[in-house]
């Protein structure tokens, strides 16, 4: 568990999905302030909530995802981005870190190393990103 509640936006589109992993992270402690279907809403939603975290999970990559998490780390550079990838496309961990994602998993991880990922993430957003 956390010792200091991380506030956390989900960008899902899978409706299973964003039901586990708004579970999995509550069940750990972690502030769910919202859980959105795609990237169309989630510039504004992280302007008006500022989150420590938003953990965008990305199928096909396309232009509104990645401009989504350039714009995002563009306008709120202290918001953590942790990119959920399929890995069935080639270069699509190398994309995502280049558009803005501090980190990429694949959607496949076990749940103990996202949470791993998440403190992590979480100790460098205390070092100052």
């Amino acid at each position: 568990m956390f010792t200091a509640p991380l506030s956390v936006v989900i960008v899902e589109s899978q409706p299973l999905m964003r039901s586990a992993l708004n579970t999995a992270l509550s069940a750990e402690g972690m502030t769910i302030l919202a859980v959105l279907a795609g990237s169309s809403q989630v510039v504004r939603t992280a302007s008006v909530l500022i989150p420590d975290l938003i953990l965008f999970s990305v199928d096909t990559p396309n232009w509104d995802d990645l401009k989504a998490i350039s714009t995002l780390r563009h306008n709120h550079p202290a918001i953590l981005i942790l990119a959920l990838i399929t890995g069935e496309f080639h270069g699509q961990e190398q994309t995502m870190l280049e558009h803005g994602a501090h980190m990429v998993l694949t959607k496949s991880v076990p749940r103990s190393e996202l949470l791993d990922a998440l403190k992590q993430l979480k100790k460098l957003q205390s070092v100052d990103l």
